[in-house]
């Protein structure tokens, strides 16, 4: 057969799939320039290929069939349940984007290898979410043109670690690696460009250490580490362009002290550490300058903790040297020190605060 196209009249079928699907030579072995491949778990009897926008590649499904296709949800039946490996070459020029995006052949993927590179796209927001099996991402997928990681890897929650990929061009993050719990630690990646980390570990219960990752350029810290119960530490970030700081840290009941982070042009932040019940200790200073607060900036900031009448005090005092007026501020419940335990300095700070217009909750 010849496929009279392309201005390649003749073109055998073997010397049109090499057009379109190209290898380069490293010694003696043809080495495909970009392909994923997916090993399923053991009990597969159908998968569905999911991505987006226009895709042109070929598909072996690693039961001996192979196809071109140009669909972004093709669907292939095995004879028999099993493991397959699944490879996706796109063609020379072409995206190959994967969605899966909470797909039912999400929880089919154990494994994730491949080379990637530029034809993954710079968009991968909900690349593989939901893959709630995956044991394992290779290290040697190029995602370094990516932009868009907004719930890549949500949902991994079978993922125990991460590798050192290149995000460097990375700007979203958002929900990244949300619900991934059985993640244990995360590596020092390149998050420079990072504006968004929204809920970016969400629910990440299983860590239980943070790197210094650069976050010097993050506008928003909204619920970031909400419960992430197992972090002990948090190191000092960069958080001088963060506005929001809603939820960030709330519920890491494993908390027992907090860095002092620089919050010069923050809003809000609004249950920011509420439920933090192993939070004892405070920095001095952290809120003397902030941005324009939000009327309900510190509601719940504080609540159920365990603030030291010390951690109070410097909390109380820095707002009080902010000078902003009207706010709402909860350091209620939980066994925050109470009234009685406070220092005369602390309950100055809270008289003036009070007669600025501050509304507070604590306990007596």
């Amino acid at each position: 057969m010849t496929y009279p196209f392309l201005g390649m009249v003749g073109m055998t079928n073997k010397a049109w799939h090499h057009q379109k699907y190209p290898v380069v030579s490293s010694g003696a072995s043809p080495i495909a320039l970009a392909f994923l491949e997916y090993l399923t778990t053991s009990d597969t009897s159908s998968f569905t290929l999911r991505a987006a926008g226009t895709v042109d590649y070929e598909v072996d499904w690693g039961d001996g069939t192979v196809e071109t296709l140009t669909t972004t949800a093709p669907t292939h039946t095995y004879s028999s349940a099993g493991e397959y490996t699944i490879k996706v070459t796109p063609a020379e020029g072409s995206t190959y984007r994967p969605y899966f995006n909470d797909a039912v052949s999400d929880t089919s993927i154990a494994s994730v290898s491949g080379t990637g590179g530029s034809q993954l796209g710079t968009n991968l927001a909900d690349a593989w979410k939901g893959a709630s099996n995956m044991t394992s991402f290779s290290s040697d997928i190029d995602i370094s043109s990516g932009t868009n990681f907004v719930s890549t890897w949500r949902n991994c929650s079978g993922l125990t670690s991460f590798p050192q990929l290149d995000t460097s061009s990375g700007t979203n993050f958002g929900g990244a690696w949300r619900e991934c719990s059985g993640l244990t630690s995360f590596p020092l990646l390149d998050t420079s460009n990072g504006t968004q980390f929204g809920s970016a570990w969400y629910n990440c219960s299983g860590l239980t250490s943070f790197p210094q990752l650069d976050t010097s350029s993050s506008t928003g810290f909204n619920f970031t580490w909400y419960n992430c119960t197992g972090l002990t530490s948090f190191p000092q970030l960069d958080t001088s362009s963060v506005t929001n700081f809603a939820g960030a840290w709330r519920n890491c009941t494993g908390l027992t002290s907090f860095p002092l982070l620089n919050t010069s042009i923050g809003t809000t932040f609004l249950s920011a550490w509420q439920g933090c019940s192993g939070l004892t200790s405070f920095p001095a200073n952290m809120f003397d300058t902030t941005g324009i607060l939000a009327s309900t900036a510190f509601a719940h900031a504080f609540s159920t903790c365990s603030l030291t009448a010390q951690s109070i005090e410097n909390i109380l005092v820095s707002l009080d040297t902010n000078g902003a007026s009207n706010i709402t501020l909860g350091i209620v419940g939980g066994n925050n020190a109470g009234y009685s335990t406070w220092s005369s300095t602390a309950q100055t700070a809270l008289a003036n605060l009070q007669g600025k217009g501050w509304s507070i909750t604590y306990n007596q």
